[in-house]
């Protein structure tokens, strides 16, 4: 396979996981929402995510203040509001109103989660880290909401219940059939 050398600064390729972030307004009495396509696991105990953020959105300024968040995995269906609240500013829209989307007060933060969205993460930040064009949250999850149609009878999650999507370079990709599961590839040997 040949492989041909890219200039890092034009962004990355790999799939990233979509999600909505909520976080409190207290300047506007209500919720904002921002797209966030860099969101990653950072620790099993304490359960923890991080998510990057640009310091000149809207979001960062609330996340600072606010120092909680809720990550909502959104689905396919939620794909154009996700988009939308991924272009427009909570400086001058309300995105929970424009979309239509439904904030849920959580349980263990102040700022609601998105009822639509099958899963969502309260988190409260417990650093920040200065990266270059983005800081990233580092957020305990305090609390974890699933919706019950996405659970088996037994009560475990079940993600061919939704369908999930990606970003690749600005173009929203669905997540396809599973094709294994953890340790499947063992017996290669």
């Amino acid at each position: 396979m040949t492989k041909v050398t890219f200039d890092p600064s034009l962004g990355f390729f790999m799939p990233w996981p979509v999600v909505l972030v909520s976080v409190a307004d207290p300047t506007h009495d209500r919720a904002n929402l921002i797209t966030i396509g860099a969101v990653a696991p950072t620790c099993a105990t304490p359960p923890s995510l991080g998510i990057a953020v640009t310091p000149v959105r809207y979001s960062y300024a609330l996340l600072q203040e606010a120092r909680e968040f809720v990550v909502n995995i959104p689905t396919v269906e939620l794909a154009r509001a996700v988009d939308y609240c991924g272009s427009v500013s909570g400086r001058e829209v309300d995105k929970f109103q424009a979309t239509g989307l439904t904030p849920v007060p959580g349980r263990e933060v102040a700022c609601p989660l998105v009822a639509e969205c099958p899963i969502n993460l309260e988190c409260r930040v417990t650093q920040v880290a200065e990266l270059g064009s983005h800081d990233f949250f580092f957020g305990e999850i305090v609390a974890v909401q699933v919706s019950a149609d996405v659970l088996t009878e037994e009560g475990h999650f079940d993600p061919d219940r939704f369908d999930l999507f990606v970003g690749v370079r600005g173009v929203y990709r669905a997540v396809g059939e599973a094709i294994g599961q953890y340790g499947f590839g063992k017996d290669m040997d």
